[in-house]
Formats: structure tokens, sequence, C-alpha cells
């Protein structure tokens, strides 16, 4: 399970002290006669004292062991007490730590001891610690009397740690008296006693806080507390205070009972003062495996006023593990606040070799009005024939029966029963013919009367394929033409629930081309073009639809697609979405355009990032910038301005982000100590 549990970690940079000192513990035992590895021992001068049992190395003493060594002015070892001591500039270093120290003492026997005036550089995360003296108390107890830590390379640091009285436990916790985070020299946050565990898996505690401001919710501080109640299971109690608000509360709960069977659950209250209303929101997911090879899932999503976004954005952001209900990187969750609606399902499905039998509940809520207009499939049950061989000929066939209510219209159930049989014929130039048969079966209430509609619709489709390789590239074109018939059905009486209860007469001749190029032209290249357009027999006046024109061109450098409708007659583009981006190692720039005259849409965006170090009045500033503009040319204006900077130091980064929406904005600045944690305001 994904441990939510952030704790900052000065805690495992201590417990690294710990284990560089097993290290130096452990090279010291090796050089014992007990050694089994080979041992490389030099000195200006080894002696033996056959009346005291003791052995003394003097004068550039160096012990290798394997990829460690211990160098030092000084060895006494007496072999009756087995004590040993190292002293004058001792420094140990394998591959992974450097620790350095006026003196070491240890016994042997009981593997107990001191490192004095210690100094250790953890290379792979550049850690330093500058300690007093390490004792080492127990098996697996420790005991500083005071030490600072950072990760920063110069002198002084730009930023460290210290604690005093600092006692580890291995594999279990950590306490230190009177830490103190400074910047610089300047003391920045104190702490009078800090505990935090030394384990690896999740632990119960505190979540790092935020700290923040938005003008519609004014100052906010967010606290989160983790409950680690089993290795399989755990919850995330959080306390969120709004200025202009209240308060909020959220808990989110997580479980794996199998690999197959697990699930989420997230739910999120707030009284908001300044509208005297109460917002709640519900999320949670659970997939279910059954037995006789069924499966199921059951996914929930509601809120309990339709405007809950619009106040109060994303109130799970980063709170749910769900990845579909994440937020944009700004933490605005655009995808939330801008959907229709909210849909909850409970789905339980069972496969068989040719397809699969399912049962689906599903509600929908409005996030723009009331939600009683809306038809709600409860229940629908399915039986479903994936398409097969039958002979010459493929098959296949959808039998779903559903129950739709709604609090207001029309309400009822439905039969639909639609198999449908294809032929395929040829490989240079493919025919394949489609015909397919609908019964609908309707027993309607409000008002009652049953109803039934019997359809087919078919479809003729005429491809081919012409390919021809070139030295660089491969150019590929494949036409195609075809023909789609549904004969005329009264729907006058038919309620429209869904898309199944909408076949208009249709007799139409759809004809596209497709142009394709790949292969390693223009530094590996892939370009498509495809134009298609429908012919209508029926529609006199105006028989032609627009013409859709796809294209798409990608390579290492260039990303270009564009989708557009073009109106024959009245000779513009009715529709499009366009963007083309320009990318290098430097940075990138991009520009799109979305146009929809029938909802008089007319939308640009541009968006553009630079990578460090970016050059400033001829100097280099390991800065990174990235900017978003949403701009609507209908008088909307701007409907989204996102601008952030990120500058980045040997041991620290600070972020800032601004973004303006119309009737919000939001600041947000971070600051990364690295290897350390971080602090995001915003």
């Amino acid at each position: 399970m994904k441990n939510k549990l952030q704790i900052i970690n000065f805690s495992s940079i201590l417990n690294l002290i710990a284990v560089c000192f097993l290290s130096t513990l452990y090279l010291l035992l090796a050089t014992s006669a007990f050694a089994e590895e080979p041992i490389n021992i030099s000195a200006d001068h080894l002696e033996h004292f056959k009346e005291t049992n003791t052995y003394t190395a003097r004068g550039s003493v160096k012990v290798i062991y394997e990829d460690a060594t211990l160098n030092t002015d000084e060895i006494h070892f007496n072999n009756t007490t087995a004590d040993a001591v190292a002293t004058g500039n001792v420094t140990y270093e394998d591959s992974e730590v450097i620790i350095k120290a006026d003196k070491i003492e240890l016994n042997l026997d009981t593997k107990l001891g001191t490192i004095y005036n210690s100094s250790i550089f953890y290379k792979t995360r550049n850690y330093y610690i500058q300690g007093g003296n390490l004792k080492k108390l127990g098996e697996t107890t420790y005991f500083m009397d005071n030490a600072t830590a950072t990760t920063c390379d110069s002198i002084p640091p730009e930023w460290h740690f210290k604690g005093k009285d600092i006692k580890i436990t291995l594999h279990e916790n950590i306490k230190v008296k009177n830490a103190v985070f400074y910047i610089k020299s300047i003391p920045v946050l104190y702490s009078p006693y800090f505990y935090a565990p030394l384990v690896k898996e999740r632990q119960t505690g505190l979540l790092i806080p935020s700290l923040g401001y938005s003008n519609t919710r004014g100052l906010t501080f967010k606290q989160g507390f983790f409950w680690a109640i089993k290795d399989n299971m755990d919850a995330t109690f959080y306390a969120d205070y709004y200025s202009k608000k209240g308060i909020g509360k959220g808990l989110d709960y997580r479980y794996i009972v199998l690999p197959e069977t697990n699930g989420e659950l997230w739910m999120y209250h707030l009284r908001d003062n300044d509208q005297l209303r109460d917002f709640f929101e519900l999320k949670s997911y659970h997939n279910q495996k059954l037995p006789y090879d069924m499966s199921g899932y059951l996914k929930m999503h509601f809120v309990n006023e339709f405007d809950y976004y619009n106040v109060l954005e994303s109130t799970s952001y980063k709170r749910i593990g769900l990845s579909t209900w994440e937020s944009d990187l700004f933490g605005f969750a655009s995808g939330e606040r801008l959907q229709k609606y909210l849909e909850s399902n409970l789905h339980l499905t069972k496969s068989f070799s040719r397809g699969r039998t399912y049962l689906l509940g599903q509600y929908r809520q409005s996030l723009e009005d009331t939600s009683g207009t809306i038809p709600q499939s409860l229940p629908e049950a399915g039986f479903i024939i994936n398409t097969g061989n039958l002979g010459m000929s493929f098959f296949n066939m959808a039998v779903t029966g559903t129950n739709f209510w709604r609090e207001q219209g029309q309400h009822g159930k439905r039969l639909d029963i639609y198999p449908n049989i294809y032929l395929s014929l040829g490989r240079t130039v493919n025919f394949t013919q489609k015909i397919g048969l609908r019964e609908t079966l309707y027993f309607l209430e409000n008002p009652a009367e049953n109803l039934s509609r019997e359809v087919f619709d078919t479809s003729s489709v005429l491809t081919t394929r012409f390919l021809k390789k070139y030295p660089s590239f491969i150019h590929i074109i494949e036409p195609s033409v075809e023909y789609a018939y549904i004969p005329a059905v009264d729907h006058s009486k038919i309620p429209v629930f869904d898309s199944i209860d909408s076949m208009p007469r249709t007799s139409d001749v759809i004809y596209s081309f497709i142009n394709r190029l790949t292969g390693p032209f223009l530094g590996g290249s892939e370009a498509r073009l495809r134009l298609s357009q429908r012919y209508s027999l029926l529609n006199v006046e105006k028989p032609f639809a627009p013409i859709l024109m796809e294209t798409v061109l990608s390579n290492k450098n260039l990303n270009f697609s564009a989708n557009a409708f073009y109106d024959v007659y009245d000779k513009n583009i009715t529709e499009t979405i366009a963007s083309v981006e320009l990318k290098g190692e430097r940075g990138f720039i991009g520009i799109g355009k979305h146009l929809r005259r029938s909802t008089l849409l007319d939308q640009y965006s541009i968006e553009a990032g630079a990578r460090k170090p970016l050059q400033i009045f001829g100097k280099a500033l390991p800065v990174d910038l990235y900017g978003k503009l949403l701009y609507d040319l209908k008088g909307s204006g701007v409907q989204e301005f996102n601008l952030k900077s990120i500058y980045t130091h040997q041991c620290w980064d600070l972020t800032i982000s601004f973004t303006r929406k119309p009737h919000e904005y939001q600041i947000m600045l971070g600051i990364n100590f690295r290897g350390f944690g971080s602090v995001r305001i915003g």
C-alpha cells in the first residue's frame, strides 16, 4: 500500500549516523584475530607487549578491508579486556560514507563505544552531520550530546538542523531535545522536543502542515494525522482552517484485502460561515474479486450542493489515491470544476469464452442544477457476445435490460436486443458488409404505456491500401468509401434516455482519404493527414456535411495537431482544435486554438517553458520558468493565467507560482530543502 506518511527526513539522517557507526564497529571488529576476510594493516611502528597483552600501531596507521579504509595516527588494542582505541585524525571511508573523528573507543566484547567529535558525510545523498560525541549504549541504542545536519556543501551552510540530547533506538525511534532549524545563522523553527520513527513501515503520526492564502477562502491552515491501523489498512484525518469559511473535516480510509480486493473512502464536510451552508463530499471506490470468475467494482462520487467545486474547489487534492481524481499542477482541480456530471457506478461482471454478462447500477449527479430530470440506470443488466467467426462471416450481439428512474419526467424499463452480422471479402481490396437488427421494447410510466421499435441498420465499406518504401521513409495511402443506411422509424413517442433511443433515418455516403508518412526523415517524424466527408442522399438542399480534416506531425522537436470542420456552403471553418509545440533541450513553446462558432467559443492558449540555466543579461541563472495563458476572444478575456518559476540551488529549491482565474487567484510558495523535505505555502 502506498505510504502517505511524510515525516521530515531529519530522523533518517540521524539514523544514518548510527548506521555509519556500526560500519566503523564492523571494520574494527574485522581487524581482530577472528576475521575471515583478508585485511591489510600498515603503520610506521607495530608493537606487541606480552606483559600487558596489548598491541600498538603508531604513525600513518592504515587498515584496509574490502572497500573500506581506516586511517589514524595510533591504534591500541588490549587483547585481555578487548578494548580498542583509535586516536588522532581518525578517518573512516567506504563507498557510501566518510567519518572523521578525534578519537574512537570500542570494546569488542560488549560492542559498546564512543566516537568523539564526529564528522560524517554520507555520499549518496550528500548529507553532512557534525556531531559531538556519539555513544553506543546498547545493542540498538545510541546517544549524541549534540549534532547538526545539512546537505549544503558551502561553509557555513545555507541551512541546517541542530539538536541536543539525541537518543536513537535503531528500527524504532529518535528523540531530540531543543531541535532548531536555521537558515544561514538565523533560527527559523524551534521545537523543544522532536520525535520520529526510524522504520521503513508506515507509522502513525502528524503529517507536514500547509499554510496558504486564497482571496475567496482567506488564510488557510491544513493539518493531517496519519493512522497506520494495520499493514493493509490506514486512515488519515484532516482539519482545514479557512479564515473566511470555517473549519473543514476530512477522512481518507484505505484498505487492501487481496490484490484484487481493495478500496478507498474519502469524506469531507465544511460548514460555510460566510454563506451559512453545509458542504459535503463523498468519494469512494472498491474493487472486489468474486467466486465463479466474477468481479465487481463500486465507484461513488457525490456532493450535497451542485456548486460545491465552484465554492471550495477540490478539497481532496493530493489526499485520495484514485488517479482520475487527481488535481492539476496548481491545485485547482479544473477537471472536477468543469465537469457537467458526477457519476457513481456499481458494476458486477462475469466473463466467459465468447463474451460476458454484467449488472450495472449508474447514478449521475448534475453540477449545473438539479438532477431530477436526469435518467438514472437503476439497474441495467447486459449480455454481450464478442465478435467471433460464423463460417465465412462474423457475429456479435448485445442484449441489455435497463430500468430508468428519475424524479421528474417519464421513466420506465427498456429491453434492447441488437445482433450484428459481418461479411468480409478480399485483402488487397477489402469489402465489408454489416447488417444489424435492433428490437427495443419500452414499458413506461408517467404516463403508463408500452411501446416497441424495430429497426435495422446496414453499412458497406470498401477499403484498400497503397504502400511504397523509400530510403528514409514509408508512404502509405488508405482510401475508403462507406455507405450507411437506417430506414425511417417513428420516434415521436419514444423517450430519449440515452443514445440507443436515437436512431435517425440515414442514407449517407462517407468517403475518406488517409495519407501517412513515417520513418527517420526530419528527425524521425511521423505525419498523418485524414480527410473525410459525409454525403446525405436524403438532404436535397445541403447534402454535403462539413469536411473533416485531421492532421498530426510529430518528431523530437515538433508536435503539431489540428482537427477542423469546414462548411462547404458557408465557406468557413465551423470548429477547430489545433496546437503546435516546439521543444528543445532548453525549453518549449506551444500555441493552441479552440474555435466553435455554434457556442461562440474562440479561445487561444499560449504555453511556454524555459529550463535552467536561464540567460539573463548575459548571466546564467539556475531558474526554470513556466507560463500558460487561456484567452477567450469573444469577450470573456483571460480564462486562466499561470506563471511558475523554480530557482534551483545546490541544496535547496524555491518555487513561486501565481494562478489567476475569473473571480479567484492563488499564490503558492514552495521551498524544498534537498534530502530533508519541503514546505509549501499557497
